[in-house]
C-alpha cells in the first residue's frame, strides 16, 4: 500500500506540455496581483517558460499581455510585473561581453529599470534576479530579436 502511493505522488508530479496558446491564457489570468500559487507561475515566466521560448513567441506573449486591461496598473505596481515586461520586452535586449578571471563570456541579458527601493537598479540582468556585476562587463550591444509571429 504505501509503496502505490508512492508511485501515485510521482505520478502526480509529473510536468505537462502546454501548448503556446494555452501557457498565453494561463499567464493573462495570473496578471499580478494574485494569490501565491499564481504568483509563483508569474515568476516562472520570466524564470523557467522565456528560456523555452522561440523570440517570436517571447514577442507575441508580451503583445498579448500588454492587450490584457489588468496590465497596465500591474506593470505600475507591481515588481513581478515590470520584471515580466523588462524580460519580455524586445527592445530592452542586450549581449554584455563579460571578463572574469581571464576567461571572457557573452551573455544575453535585460535591463531592468527603476528605484532601489522595487530592486531596479539599472543593472543588466540574465534572469529573473542575476545580474552582472559592473566591474565584470567588457561591453554591452544592443540585441534586436526576430520577433515576426
Amino acid at each position: 500500500m504505501g509503496r502505490r502511493k508512492s508511485e501515485e505522488r510521482k505520478q502526480d508530479n509529473q510536468k505537462f506540455i502546454v501548448d503556446f496558446i494555452e501557457i498565453s491564457i494561463l499567464a493573462e489570468a495570473c496578471i499580478p496581483p494574485r494569490p501565491i500559487a499564481r504568483t509563483v507561475f508569474w515568476q516562472n515566466l520570466t524564470k523557467v517558460y522565456w528560456e523555452q521560448m522561440s523570440e517570436p513567441q517571447r514577442a507575441h506573449i508580451f503583445d498579448w499581455i500588454q492587450r490584457n486591461t489588468y496590465y497596465p496598473e500591474s506593470l505600475t505596481n507591481e515588481v513581478n510585473t515590470k520584471i515580466f515586461h523588462a524580460r519580455f520586452d524586445p527592445d530592452n535586449q542586450y549581449m554584455v561581453k563579460t571578463k572574469y578571471n581571464d576567461e571572457e563570456k557573452e551573455y544575453r541579458a535585460f535591463k531592468r529599470h527603476g528605484s532601489e527601493e522595487e530592486g531596479f537598479t539599472n543593472r543588466y540582468y540574465v534572469g529573473h534576479d542575476t545580474f552582472i556585476p559592473e566591474e565584470y562587463i567588457v561591453e554591452v550591444k544592443k540585441f534586436t530579436p526576430k520577433t515576426n509571429y
